[in-house]
């Protein structure tokens, strides 16, 4: 699998807005009344829900809407059978995209250590899977250096079609990551990971077990965006932020990728404001 050309991004003319959803409880009835029709929607995978919930929510969701990606957690397995049988189960549905992480547990349930371990598997396979997404990190992650994370992105690149970076809030320090990485060669689509509308004691907790605690700081340095979390966060100023970079090609950002933490009446509020 190859690495695509870049897409060119419109700011107020995405077609393909996509939001992330947690499979809980009547998430199926509410991303339906709350998101539009063409919307992609992202379904994660938890430690403690497993693939399983996240495929019956993917598939319950896709007669509702243009685009359902499942996150398959690679250490969440169990084994070549299972990732077979998830995989059966949505081309079943006409679901033909996933997004590959590694995942959350500490030990693997089966035989993938790695996100890499199960696009390398992938690649090996005819399996009906048409377009696959995998994460990047601009701020770091709290469990893998650096410089791992950089390699592991480049030798996960061959196997994907566009990268999700996680959520952040300096946008500065987000656009000199992807000119960096350009520079070194990557030349995978990214849809750039934007925190979406959520309580400021809720967001602070997600941003601090994730470990964007860099962007934390960037938060209480700075008294405009501070105080616009004590009265409740609003994902619209790092939209306007990376608008005016949106069609440079050393860049390369598709789209936006929005965390919605399940508030799903409150984002549809920002996105009523931008044409989509």
């Amino acid at each position: 699998m190859r690495e695509q050309q870049l897409p060119v991004a419109q700011f107020g003319q995405m077609s393909e807005p996509r939001f992330e959803l947690i499979p809980t409880h009547r998430i199926v009835e509410r991303a339906e009344a709350a998101l539009p029709p063409h919307a992609t929607l992202t379904i994660t995978c938890s430690p403690k829900k497993g693939v399983d919930a996240t495929i019956e929510t993917a598939v319950a969701l896709a007669p509702r809407f243009a685009r359902v990606v499942p996150h398959i957690a690679a250490r969440m397995v169990r084994s070549e059978e299972h990732l077979e049988a998830v995989l059966d189960k949505l081309l079943a549905h006409d679901l033909e995209e996933i997004f590959v992480i590694g995942g959350d547990e500490r030990q693997p349930l089966g035989p993938y250590r790695h996100g890499l371990d199960l696009l390398e598997f992938l690649a090996t396979r005819e399996h009906g899977i048409r377009r696959i997404g995998i994460p990047a990190y601009p701020e770091g992650h709290p469990d893998i250096d650096n410089d791992i994370l950089a390699k592991d992105l480049l030798a996960k690149a061959p196997y994907a079609h566009y990268a999700v970076t996680q959520m952040c809030f300096d946008p500065d320090r987000v656009l000199a990551w992807l000119r960096r990485q350009r520079e070194a060669g990557l030349g995978l689509p990214f849809y750039l990971g934007i925190p979406g509308p959520v309580k400021p004691d809720k967001l602070l907790r997600i941003a601090t077990r994730i470990g964007v605690t860099d962007s934390i700081r960037f938060l209480r340095k700075n008294f405009k965006l501070t105080g616009k979390m004590l009265r409740g966060y609003d994902a619209s100023d790092l939209l306007n932020a990376y608008a005016p970079h949106l069609n440079e090609s050393d860049h390369g950002i598709a789209g936006f990728h929005m965390y919605s933490f399940n508030e799903l009446d409150t984002l549809k509020k920002i996105f009523a404001r931008i044409a989509i």
